[in-house]
């Protein structure tokens, strides 16, 4: 096994939320959250039937982070700890390219958590991971991704007709991206704090 790119406990401080490796004890609020209804609409998974259908991605996405190919972190907030949704950014095939994915507990969603999230996960690609960009995709009809990731700085590249299929149907999405030039000449009085 290669050697961790990234340490196990490695952290992610936000205004308010701390970023950090997800671990069984996240299970049970990530079932709740994943079980709301139409709460995978917009994805290519479908819910878990039980808690237990949630350890063996938790410990693919341990063994992908040792391996230094996904990041996935569990967003908490940073004075009760309690799960607040997650975030994950994943190496592309294509050299210097990750891709940035997420989802807010029902419960917490239009307060800004995952806007400070997002930012913060980007900041972690460019400065820790050597990224050059970072792709995401949104399914057409949420618009709340879509304002985290402008919000973020990210800007619009492609449509595509068929992101993935869900029960026979193709999903269409919007891909966006930043890159590190544009990164790094974001103004600070965007409103964007890293």
């Amino acid at each position: 096994m290669l050697e961790p790119a990234i340490s196990l406990d490695f952290t992610i401080e936000t205004v308010r939320c701390r970023l950090r490796r997800s671990a069984i004890e996240d299970l049970p609020a990530i079932f709740e959250a994943t079980t709301s209804p139409g709460f995978h609409a917009g994805m290519d998974s479908e819910a878990p039937i039980q808690l237990e259908d949630l350890y063996e991605p938790l410990q693919e996405n341990l063994l992908a982070w040792q391996e230094g190919k996904l990041y996935s972190f569990t967003i908490a907030d940073r004075d009760s700890d309690n799960l607040l949704g997650r975030i994950g950014i994943n190496r592309n095939k294509r050299e210097g390219i990750w891709n940035l994915g997420f989802w807010t507990h029902p419960a917490y969603q239009g307060k800004g958590y995952m806007t400070e999230s997002v930012i913060a996960i980007i900041s972690f690609g460019f400065d820790r991971l050597d990224a050059v960009q970072i792709e995401a995709s949104y399914v057409l009809w949420n618009k709340s991704s879509k304002r985290v990731l402008e919000k973020a700085g990210m800007r619009f590249v492609g449509y595509i007709p068929h992101a993935f299929c869900k029960r026979g149907r193709w999903i269409e999405a919007n891909k966006m991206r930043i890159i590190k030039q544009e990164w790094l000449d974001l103004d600070r009085s965007s409103g964007l704090t890293r």
